[in-house]
């Protein structure tokens, strides 16, 4: 594995680190971005296991490993919370990669890209026209 590979990550974070990096170079700020979508992927993992757990039909006969509607509902919400946040980090990881560079090394900004930077330099590119 790469030395910048994360050591604390779980299997499905691990596995996002491997095919992410595999698929596009990443600046060091997606880098950073990239690191937090794992952490999130594993934690959902994590959230899914208490799911589980608490609707298996063998619990312990203490009352208390039962859980109450409001728990369930948290750890729910919680989950689509983090659900939302990791679709959010990999479409941004996404974009950039695929806005950097078009097919055969073009810059994305002559090839259409479609990310916030080949926007930001599109409105530059204008208004220096607009100016001139």
């Amino acid at each position: 594995m790469p030395a910048d590979f994360p050591p604390d990550l779980g299997p499905r974070g691990s596995r996002l680190w491997q095919e992410m990096t595999a698929s596009a170079s990443l600046t060091p700020a997606h880098s950073v971005l990239l690191e937090e979508a794992c952490r999130l992927a594993d934690r959902l993992d994590w959230l899914n296991s208490i799911v589980l757990r608490w609707m298996s039909p063998v619990n312990g006969d203490d009352e208390d490993s039962e859980p109450k509607s409001a728990d369930i509902q948290g750890l729910l919400a919680e989950s689509r919370q983090q659900a939302t946040a990791l679709r959010g980090l990999v479409a941004e990881i996404r974009q950039s990669s695929k806005g950097s560079a078009a097919p055969g090394g073009k810059p994305a900004a002559k090839a259409g890209g479609a990310g916030v930077a080949d926007l930001s330099a599109r409105i530059a590119a204008r208004r220096g026209k607009a100016k001139g």
